[in-house]
């Protein structure tokens, strides 16, 4: 037998177990997406929603806004893809400019529609929207300058702060039934929690790593 059917023979190794967990991750995270999109998100739009009258007469932010959330949702995952970004770093670098301007899109109608929220939840939106955008320039500067474990670590940041957007719209009981105010507070109590998170998952190989071993004395 030729030496090139030997190695044509051989398996391919299965993926491991690391990258089996991010892909239910990320396929419960789009799920959650999607359900908070279908069942909380775009009822409001109906007619008899309280919320119907001051979203439409805001709809020319709310639109570029859905359609900016919607971009860096999709596109998230793609920036955290290590074969996308060390098989084709040209398309790395394209599509993180557009989840940054998806973020753009997204962040600041949020903070002007806000304007018009009762209760806390104008404060809320737009600490939370500042935090996200801060988050994505960190990551941006960290990447410009070529510092890409900073770069991992702020994209993370600025992805988790995309979640806070989603979290609270998750068609659950006790989230739905909260009232305005405590809303509000509960939004910047998952900013504060995504961040932690995203620490959390950026150095949780570090963290759980046995102990170094300790050179002779």
């Amino acid at each position: 037998m030729p030496p090139s059917s030997s190695v044509s023979a051989q398996p391919q190794s299965a993926p491991s177990w690391r990258s089996v967990r991010k892909r239910i991750a990320w396929a419960a995270f789009g799920f959650l997406a999607l359900s908070a999109l279908l069942f909380t998100s775009l009822p409001v739009l109906e007619p008899t929603n309280p919320m119907h009258d001051l979203l439409y007469s805001q709809r020319w932010l709310l639109f570029p806004h859905i359609a900016g959330g919607l971009t860096v949702l999709i596109l998230g995952p793609l920036q955290f893809s290590r074969t996308l970004r060390e098989g084709n770093p040209a398309r790395h670098r394209l599509l993180g400019k557009c989840y940054i301007a998806g973020v753009l899109v997204a962040a600041i109608p949020a903070v002007l529609m806000a304007r018009h929220y009762p209760a806390f939840l104008p404060y809320s939106v737009t600490i939370n929207a500042i935090l996200w955008l801060t988050s994505t320039a960190a990551a941006f500067l960290a990447a410009r300058n070529r510092r890409f474990e900073q770069h991992r670590r702020w994209m993370a940041r600025s992805y988790a702060m995309t979640a806070t957007f989603v979290v609270p719209r998750i068609p659950l009981p006790i989230l739905n039934n909260m009232s305005l105010e405590d809303g509000s507070y509960f939004l910047l109590a998952v900013a504060v929690f995504a961040l932690l998170i995203a620490d959390l998952i950026v150095d949780w190989r570090v963290l759980t790593a046995g102990r170094l071993s300790r050179g002779a004395a």
